[in-house]
């Protein structure tokens, strides 16, 4: 009896010595890599972005702006919390940034073993995601009137006097035209050039490139200058396009911001925007050229243009070409 009253004080006793079960701390979620983008379609990049998640469980948050908002945000470091990456539409946002040192190198042989050089940085700070090129349209019954035109500069020639058609110069796709005809001719030369081009105009400048393709399906408009991005998303046969050699083109480009808390990763998710899954997802969705040459565009590779500028003069020279167009009377 003494022993089974004994019996329980024991065990108790034991079980007190027991060292208590290890409980592991559950594993801390990634920080969400912070993207600033220049995108009006607020759903787009999140669907994109979900692939990138599911492949290396990091979140990806996107903060939407008009781009002249959101890149003097990054620049001025007025955002919270700070932008990882900048996304931009067009080139002059991401070179405006780079140029003002709101951006840190990218530093990653990954990315500039997929991007040619004439569509990143050449000092390393942005790489293109994308890029949109400068086309010239027309009716698709009169393909003819597209191959008529071999260059921009025979859009100043008196031959097409009251053939052809444009938006308004505040649109990328115009500036970018005017930007690479001053890289090409400089200053003098390409306001000649442009104000050639403003005297063939047919009707004053549309405000909308998609108002723009509508008068060239109708008719009334033999041709017109429109980015592939608006002519894809237009996505009518009645309408067809040819790209100029040498051609001029906008880029959508990524940069990793100089205060980003998620450096790392940031590179990451724009290194995964380079790859053939993403790539191909962009031109399926948007109609934005493969930047990965290993990646088609639609049933091809696209080629590089012929006598390739480097993306960045698009930029260097955009508020020169303002400038030129408001001389011009290009409104």
């Amino acid at each position: 009896m003494r022993f089974a009253a004994f019996l329980p004080v024991v065990l108790a006793l034991c079980a007190c010595d027991r060292p208590a079960p290890e409980t592991r701390a559950p594993a801390a979620r990634p920080e969400p890599v912070v993207v600033y983008a220049s995108y009006e379609d607020e759903n787009y990049l999140p669907s994109l972005f979900a692939a990138f998640t599911r492949e290396t469980g990091i979140p990806v948050t996107v903060r939407h702006r008009p781009e002249e908002q959101i890149v003097s945000e990054v620049i001025e470091k007025r955002g919270s919390p700070p932008a990882d990456v900048l996304l931009t539409r067009s080139v002059h946002g991401i070179w405006q940034a780079a140029d003002e040192g709101a951006l840190r190198p990218l530093q990653s042989d990954t990315m500039t073993g997929i991007v040619p050089g004439w569509l990143r940085d050449p000092d390393g700070y942005w790489m293109a995601a994308g890029f949109d090129t400068i086309d010239v349209v027309c009716n698709a019954e009169s393909q003819r009137d597209c191959d008529s035109v071999g260059s921009y500069e025979d859009l100043a020639e008196p031959e097409f006097s009251e053939r052809l058609c444009v938006s308004i110069s505040a649109l990328a796709v115009n500036r970018v035209l005017i930007a690479g005809l001053i890289a090409d001719h400089g200053a003098h030369p390409a306001e000649t050039l442009v104000r050639g081009l403003v005297a063939n105009l047919a009707l004053p400048p549309y405000e909308t490139e998609r108002a723009l393709l509508q008068a060239v399906e109708a008719g009334t408009c033999p041709l017109a200058v429109v980015s592939s991005l608006a002519f894809h998303e237009f996505g009518k046969p009645t309408v067809a396009a040819t790209w100029p050699r040498p051609g001029y083109f906008d880029v959508v480009a990524a940069g990793v911001g100089r205060h980003a808390r998620s450096p790392d990763a940031a590179r990451s998710l724009i290194e995964w925007l380079l790859g053939k899954q993403a790539q191909t997802a962009q031109f399926d969705a948007t109609g934005l050229r493969p930047v990965n040459p290993g990646v088609l565009a639609g049933s091809t590779r696209l080629p590089a243009p012929a006598g390739k500028n480097n993306a960045t003069l698009f930029g260097l020279y955009h508020a020169e070409a303002v400038k030129l167009a408001e001389r011009a009377r290009w409104y």
